[in-house]
């Protein structure tokens, strides 16, 4: 009797094992959220500060600098990837960019703060900030897209929170917080960096589209992404004024955002459900639309258009954050890399609206027919949404993201039954599909390495394969047929 009670507690051990991989990571939602509050906390947080260039006057420099430190950052990436590959690898490294990002919280919390002083905080906040993004997208860009978009939901969720109570915290309080956020976290991505190295890079992934098809579809996101990041940046400099707030609604912001995440979170939760990411999407475009349309009627309230309009935004960031770790799978490059391209053109967007706003504050549009310059913005919206990346071009790449829903019984059942696999060289399979190392396989299945290894030459063997890599494409391959059958 103790021989087959012991093969039920090993089942069920391997069952639970993994049944956790498709389960997130606190410690990357942690750390991403501690990311994310620092963002919106550096951002929308804060005086609207003015900088005198010539005889023009520039409102919300501060977050127009960090903007453009942003974008040259991604730039940067962009043109010696393989540096900027090495540095996001490093502990110390990363530790350094929190440490300037700590910097120029402090910076932009001292009163009276001057041209230089603000040049000096986008620059400290701005350059480090993207690069921490990028090394976020390395992060969570390593697991199924599904599961990434899981945690940034859910991180951004949390963020929101965060900064709901931030506005409300004493200015000694809020600033301490500002300046922990960064190291906090660094700290939480080396967890969760620990947590991912007993797996090796070498998974299953969603079998890519055609190559034209996927340049396609990332352009036309791309353009998507800027219209929409000009409208929030138009926006962010029209409803405020220099000397004051910088966004005096983000509390309202903040807590639609809140309960838009939680939302989300529930669908991706809900089994059997489709095309969650379009309906983010869509959910998302019409809060930002919505925000434009009633701007004039909901003036004289408290949740005023530009807090609505400010929530779709960040609930847009979000979904485009979850679509550029789908997409950097369906054109197999890096999600760092994807995480650079895509957020250059969003937040460079955001700093084009911010310098239009000015250029009609400038020529005394806006005191003028302030809500026409509103509307124009939403209209834009309207064309992105419906000439750019349109809901089908989302659905399109959503559908690559639930393609990406771990499938591997499926995999594994098919490759067993054509290889005629053992029962353990079918446990063996599985696991190896899911980027277990040798070790990590003998220690899930409590078997000795010599003997995972031995059950994996007989695999290559009777699958007609002679390496991990090998296996993984016969896996891809059969992952292709199955979905063509359906």
């Amino acid at each position: 009797m103790k021989a087959p009670y012991k093969h039920i507690q090993e089942g069920a051990r391997v069952s639970k094992t993994q049944e956790d991989i498709s389960k997130p990571s606190w410690a990357r939602i942690a750390g991403f959220a501690c990311y994310q509050g620092f963002v919106y906390a550096a951002f929308y947080l804060g005086t609207n500060h003015q900088m005198q260039l010539g005889p023009f006057s520039v409102e919300r420099a501060e977050l127009l600098l960090t903007l453009a430190f942003m974008v040259a950052a991604f730039i940067g990436e962009r043109l010696a990837p393989d540096v900027a590959e090495r540095a996001l690898s490093r502990s110390g490294t990363l530790a350094a960019f929190a440490a300037f990002m700590s910097a120029g919280a402090a910076i932009s919390a001292a009163p009276g703060t001057t041209a230089a002083e603000v040049a000096a905080e986008g620059l400290l906040i701005g350059a480090p900030m993207a690069l921490t993004l990028m090394a976020w997208g390395k992060t969570l860009g390593a697991n199924p897209p599904r599961l990434a978009a899981t945690e940034i939901f859910a991180a951004t969720g949390i963020a929101a929170a965060c900064c709901f109570a931030l506005w409300f915290a004493q200015e000694e309080i809020g600033l301490a917080l500002r300046c922990v956020l960064p190291f906090a976290g660094v700290a939480f991505m080396e967890i969760a960096r620990h947590e991912q190295s007993g797996a090796t890079s070498e998974t299953m992934r969603p079998t890519p589209i055609k190559p034209a098809r996927a340049r396609t579809l990332s352009t036309r996101m791309l353009a998507g992404a800027l219209i929409f990041g000009l409208a929030a940046g138009f926006v962010e400099t029209y409803r405020s004024d220099p000397g004051s707030l910088s966004t005096p609604t983000l509390p309202y912001a903040m807590f639609i955002v809140a309960l838009f995440c939680g939302g989300v979170l529930e669908t991706l939760r809900t089994s059997g459900e489709r095309d969650t990411f379009s309906a983010s999407y869509r959910i998302a475009f019409t809060l930002m639309l919505a925000g434009f349309l009633f701007t004039p009627v909901l003036v004289n309230v408290d949740i005023t258009g530009d807090a609505i309009v400010l929530a779709g935004y960040l609930g847009l960031c979000a979904a485009f954050a979850s679509l550029f770790c789908a997409s950097a799978q369906l054109e197999g490059t890096s999600c760092a890399l994807a995480f650079a391209q895509g957020f250059a053109v969003l937040y460079g967007g955001e700093a084009l609206g911010i310098i239009l706003a000015n250029g009609l504050d400038a020529t005394n549009s806006l005191n003028t027919t302030p809500y026409a310059a509103m509307a124009t913005a939403g209209l834009a919206m309207v064309c992105a949404y419906v000439f750019l990346f349109t809901e089908r071009d989302f659905s399109a790449l959503s559908r690559v993201v639930d393609a990406a829903v771990d499938n591997t019984e499926d995999v594994k059942r098919a490759i067993a039954q054509a290889a005629a696999l053992s029962a353990r060289e079918t446990e063996v399979l599985s696991l190896a599909l899911r980027g277990r190392t040798n070790e990590r396989i003998a220690q899930e299945l409590f078997i000795a390495k010599s003997t995972a290894d031995t059950h994996l030459r007989r695999i290559y063997s009777k699958c007609g394969v002679h390496s991990r890599q090998e296996l993984l494409d016969l896996a891809e391959k059969t992952a292709a047929s199955l979905r063509s059958r359906e």
